[in-house]
């Protein structure tokens, strides 16, 4: 008998996730060492929502993976992917390294888990192992300046320049590198040549995209358009009393997350995509059965919020933690606020807001996984989609009132204690101090602001697109024109004026 991986592979991508595990613990009997069965029962167990039993196959799988870089890899892909527990990867990797340790690819996989749980020395020093065998390595050298402020004194800037000399100007390496460079300079308060680099890099991000505006636009409208009259109470069918925190990326969502998720009640379960994949669920049942993103707007407004809520909790078992409540810290949920308080009428969402600019700005300056956000690399785009959020947003205000909970990043800021308990008491928790302590928080991040959040409060980056007031005119103007007030906003109220 050969081992079973393709049938069970094959009843794993079919939904039959106990006839995938019957077969590979058949299997299992007579080969109990089988590191790859022992990994593959790992993902029925997970399948199953059995996700503590998974673990424990997939160390097993790592016990008997002995000395085999490449098995060992696949299991830390799991702990991490699959499982999200990143201790155990990484013991995974530091094993596969021991056995390989001139692996790039592993040192960087070991890299980011050191990043995902604040080791950031230990991350610094995987990077620097890279760079010490290949010094032209762009995202070795872009989270170097990343981890740190740079200064006059110690920088990374002539390595970066020989690197994207050496680079094909085209390339995603080039444009790593110049986000690389862009944050050097800035931290060395050089604002010009940091928005040279800066444009440079975008410029190169967006020619590689199939993105358009339009599509964006009439998704919004549909949407909004679905749901045009005040949303009457509905039936909990679940008893649950989700947290949802949206908003745009880098308006400080991670910030409060970590806030409440030092809470002795709530569990932070990350960037969930269950409640967008519920959604498909039950729209596929729909008559219509969409087919395009925009058909799918057009059915959200009839869709069986009871059955979103089964499949969600369905999908989220096993990263919703022991404690009483859970956070889904997913910014786009904000395209369906009224199916989240219809599936989940006790749930909360709280909206981060940010002033207009220094959101656009940040997300100019963020680099995000391939294809997740493509409006973000040009900055008419990034106007044009922040004018159609806003207007979102003021339109679930209007039909949802007192039913979303605006929250100002320059408030967390400025006045944290105050800030936490309106949002401890929204959510109807009392207020704890260790949640003021957010840096101190042990969880595990897997955000675009992996450091920032472990900093503590800074004000720095409040204000900070004002250094590039002049290159940012025309997206100013833009905001000006679809009636967004670039001037000192009254933060939390902003969304519901428009």
């Amino acid at each position: 008998m050969s081992a079973p991986s393709a049938a069970v592979l094959e009843a794993l991508g079919s939904g039959r996730a106990e006839a995938a595990l019957a077969l590979v613990s058949e299997w299992l009997r007579d080969h109990p060492a089988d590191a790859q069965s022992l990994l593959q029962k790992a993902e029925c167990l997970l399948a199953l929502g059995r996700r503590q039993p998974a673990i424990e196959a997939a160390r097993a799988a790592a016990a008997a993976a002995q000395d085999l870089p490449a098995t060992l890899d696949a299991i830390g892909m799991f702990l991490v992917v699959r499982a999200t527990d990143y201790a155990r990867a990484l013991e995974v990797y530091d094993r596969a390294i021991h056995c390989s340790p001139a692996d790039r690819a592993l040192l960087h996989k070991r890299a980011w888990v050191h990043l995902y749980l604040g080791h950031f020395d230990r991350a610094r020093a995987d990077f620097e192992a890279i760079l010490a065998t290949w010094p032209g390595d762009a995202d070795a050298l872009k989270w170097l300046a990343d981890l740190r402020r740079q200064t006059r004194e110690s920088n990374h800037i002539a390595a970066m320049q020989a690197a994207l000399a050496a680079a094909a100007p085209d390339s995603v390496q080039a444009a790593t590198l110049h986000f690389a460079l862009a944050k050097s300079y800035e931290d060395l308060d050089e604002h010009a040549n940091s928005w040279r680099h800066l444009s440079a890099g975008n410029r190169l991000e967006r020619a590689r995209l199939q993105y358009d505006p339009a599509r964006d636009r009439a998704f919004i409208e549909r949407i909004i358009g679905g749901f045009p009259q005040l949303e009457p109470p509905a039936s909990d069918s679940s008893g649950e009393s989700p947290i949802f925190i949206v908003g745009l990326p880098r308006s400080g969502t991670t910030l409060v997350e970590r806030i409440i998720g030092q809470h002795s009640q709530v569990h932070a379960a990350g960037e969930l995509p269950a409640l967008l994949e519920a959604i498909r669920v039950a729209a596929q049942r729909d008559a219509s059965r969409p087919g395009t993103w925009l058909e799918l707007a057009d059915t959200l407004p009839r869709l069986d919020a009871a059955l979103i809520a089964r499949e969600y909790l369905a999908r989220t078992r096993t990263l919703r933690g022991e404690r009483a409540r859970f956070i889904d810290k997913q910014p786009i949920n904000f395209y369906y606020c009224p199916l989240i308080l219809r599936a989940f009428p006790k749930g909360r969402i709280v909206h981060l807001t940010r002033h207009p600019m220094a959101a656009c700005y940040s997300i100019y300056k963020g680099r995000f996984q391939e294809g997740g956000l493509p409006f973000a690399y040009d900055l008419s785009e990034i106007g044009e989609f922040y004018l159609g959020y806003r207007r979102m947003l003021a339109h679930w205000h209007h039909v949802l009132p007192g039913r979303i909970l605006d929250v100002a990043y320059e408030d967390v800021v400025a006045a944290l204690e105050p800030t936490a308990r309106r949002v401890l008491d929204y959510l109807g928790l009392p207020f704890e101090p260790q949640c003021l302590e957010f840096e101190r928080n042990p969880a595990p991040s897997t955000t675009s602001s992996v450091v920032q959040v472990r900093r503590g409060l800074y004000d720095s980056s409040v204000s900070q697109w004002r250094h590039y007031a002049e290159y940012l005119a025309p997206l100013a103007a833009q905001l000006a024109a679809g009636g967004v007030e670039i001037g000192e906003l009254s933060r939390t109220r902003h969304c519901k004026e428009l």
